[in-house]
């Protein structure tokens, strides 16, 4: 997996994810999206469009951060993500809880 920051500021973060998510790297997702929670920006959005597959870890980790940055009225929003990805949250009713684009 490969994680980048496009841009920053106190108004919004845009990350890129590329390649699978899962237990073995999930953390590294974690580490970036909680760093950019604990700033308190106010809406991070996650452009999923390279991710091809996320276990149940990756899903812990964006549950985590969508607590904390709803915690201080901020925003966590995932995009683009492909039909296999979807479902998982979908199938997992996840979809109640999250913003998608």
């Amino acid at each position: 997996m490969d994680i980048k920051i496009l841009d920053e500021s106190d108004e919004r973060a845009d990350v890129s994810l590329n390649g699978t998510i899962t237990f073995k790297n999930s953390n590294e997702l974690r580490v970036v999206l909680v760093d950019l929670s604990k700033k308190k920006i106010k809406k991070i959005r996650v452009d999923m469009k390279d991710v091809d597959y996320l276990d149940s870890s990756a899903i812990a980790t964006f549950i985590e951060c969508l607590k904390i940055t709803r915690a201080y009225g901020g925003e966590l929003v995932l995009r683009n993500l492909n039909e296999t990805c979807k479902d998982i949250f979908m199938i997992a009713r996840l979809d109640k809880i999250f913003t998608f684009e």
